[in-house]
């Protein structure tokens, strides 16, 4: 495969606006980082990576489906992304109710046990910002011609190397409000909190 000069020249100028666009998405409030949060409050930062990993590979193999031809499928059958959007949204709608209902991280059935592996990957598939920000990307800065794929790739590649450290700060901030609330009643409204805004994180998005 043989690109152009101009071609060269797009993909090498294609790194900072990328990187700028992964890290404003991937840090900024949304219910992967939601979650990141209460699971680093009731479970610490080490075993919350597993969740990180997951949901940093999650999004990379997404944003490189919806480049390789997924965005287009949903494109053309506007009734598939409506029922994503219905059916992602209500799952974390469900998630948000197992936050606010939870207690404290030794009487709660629900967090006795951290996020997976698996559960951090299946979340960004049925997390509507995420084939937001997937769609949005591959429809911004990929380059039409020989260059495309290579252009996804690229994009795949810094949003796995970006996504990780940024859901992890989440997680820190979690263990670290942890270590500040220390009071089961305190960290009890922590989770509250932190389920209205998974909450509207979800309504922001859906609706």
């Amino acid at each position: 495969m043989t690109f152009s000069q101009v071609e060269l020249q797009t993909l090498q100028n294609l790194w900072l606006p990328v990187m700028l666009y992964a890290f404003v998405t991937s840090a900024s409030p949304g219910p992967i980082n939601i979650i990141a949060v209460s699971s680093g409050i009731s479970f610490g930062v080490r075993r919350t990576l597993p969740q990180i990993m997951g949901a940093t590979l999650g999004f990379s193999l997404l944003l490189f489906a919806v480049g390789m031809g997924l965005g287009e499928i949903l494109s053309a059958t506007p009734w598939l992304l409506t029922s994503l959007k219905v059916v992602g949204g209500l799952f974390l709608c469900y998630l948000a109710y197992k936050l606010f209902k939870s207690e404290d991280t030794a009487s709660d059935v629900s967090l006795k046990t951290p996020p997976s592996f698996l559960d951090g990957l299946l979340a960004q598939w049925v997390n509507p910002k995420a084939w937001i920000v997937a769609a949005a990307g591959v429809s911004t800065y990929t380059i039409p011609g020989a260059a495309y794929q290579i252009s996804v790739i690229i994009m795949a590649l810094l949003f796995m190397t970006i996504c990780f450290p940024s859901i992890a700060a989440w997680a820190i901030l979690g263990a670290t409000a942890k270590n500040l609330l220390k009071q089961p009643r305190l960290i009890h409204r922590f989770n509250m909190i932190m389920a209205l805004l998974l909450l509207l994180s979800v309504i922001s998005i859906v609706f």
